[in-house]
């Protein structure tokens, strides 16, 4: 399992990357090079994000310790970057009174990570998938709680095939069954997490023809989905063509095809380990600091190119996002945990 968990680091190497380079080009003349395709890399961390997910909550004792293993993991380094975005923001509207200054109750509601029902807007761009994640942990937490982990796959079956059918069919007749995206925005992006199920189980799973032919049509009932929710939810529909997108989309499958498949390999080298290591800071702290402040402040003030703002914007923000990893999210990730389990009376994770 070492090789494979090398892969999913890599993978989120290469979908940190994708993001990054979206947003430090987005708006400008150099998205065409290629760059804006690279607005679907969320696509790819929730496919992602399927795969490890379900992969821990079969590792683990209850439903407190997924939620407690989860909280500790994901809350010190997004609190971190929350704090320095709305610092940062606030230290630019303080010499740009132009710019809109984020409230303390914006601060506090996005602390949370539930803004989004709070109905309070995010500080940063890419915090709205956010909400997505937790609805998803939430959402399998509940079917473990339950004891119905293994009912999770036929109930993707019945999501995919009302998603189909109420793109195609209920929602021109019922206009109001639009609101259930606006409502519940993890089924705008549910046959991603279902996919990264589906791969697990391919990874995991002794060879069973008949089972495994199960699990490919099921992939691409998941990937005809996906397209249909293409104007649903995300970025993508406002940056890239329907046409764009199932290639890119297709792209991402074709990658995991080959990670099942143990043909991934060539992807593991130690830039995309170490951006892998990075992906969630680095994902949460780049856009507002670099899109908004050093490239166009390099470009304006000093007279700086795109290419050389930009290259001076990557620098900083993975030395800023390397430094939250090793300095925040690993050592107070695991005391948070640590503390979570004294607190909640489970037993001291294991060294």
């Amino acid at each position: 399992m070492n090789v494979r968990f090398r892969e999913l680091d890599a993978l989120r190497g290469v979908a940190s990357l994708l993001v990054v380079f979206f947003h430090f080009t987005m708006g400008r003349s150099q998205a065409e090079y290629g760059f804006k395709y690279g607005v679907a890399g969320v696509d790819l961390f929730f496919i992602i994000s399927g795969f490890v997910i379900f992969m821990s909550i079969t590792k683990v004792s209850s439903t407190k310790e997924f939620l407690v293993n989860r909280i500790s993991r994901l809350y010190p380094t997004y609190w971190t970057c929350v704090m320095i975005t709305f610092l940062m923001q606030i230290i630019v509207g303080f010499y740009m009174p132009s710019k809109a200054v984020p409230s303390l109750l914006d601060l506090l509601g996005n602390l949370t990570m539930f803004q989004f029902y709070l109905n309070i807007k995010d500080i940063d761009g890419p915090y709205w998938t956010m909400i997505v994640e937790m609805l998803f942990y939430l959402l399998i937490a509940l079917f473990f709680a339950t004891r119905k982990l293994n009912a999770f796959i036929p109930f993707g079956v019945i999501m995919i095939v009302f998603i189909i059918l109420n793109d195609l069919w209920l929602e021109p007749l019922y206009p109001n069954l639009m609101l259930i995206h606006q409502g519940f925005p993890l089924i705008n992006h549910l046959p991603l997490f279902l996919s990264g199920i589906v791969f697990y189980k391919l990874v995991t799973e002794s060879y069973n023809p008949g089972q495994h032919i199960g699990y490919y049509f099921f992939l691409l009932c998941c990937y005809i989905a996906q397209l249909l929710l293409f104007d649903n939810g995300g970025q993508s529909a406002s940056r890239i063509t329907l046409y764009h997108y199932t290639f890119v989309l297709a792209f991402f499958y074709l990658l995991f095809i080959l990670f099942s498949l143990k043909m991934l390999g060539f992807l593991v080298n130690k830039y995309t380990l170490f951006f892998g290591k990075i992906s969630f800071a680095i994902y949460l702290i780049h856009q507002y600091i670099s899109a908004e402040v050093i490239i166009p402040g390099l470009i304006k003030y000093l007279d700086f190119n795109f290419w050389i703002a930009s290259g001076i914007a990557l620098f900083i923000t993975v030395s800023l996002a390397a430094a939250i990893t090793y300095l925040i999210e690993i050592p107070l990730g695991k005391m948070m945990n640590a503390w979570l389990r004294r607190m909640t009376g489970l037993p001291a994770r294991a060294a």
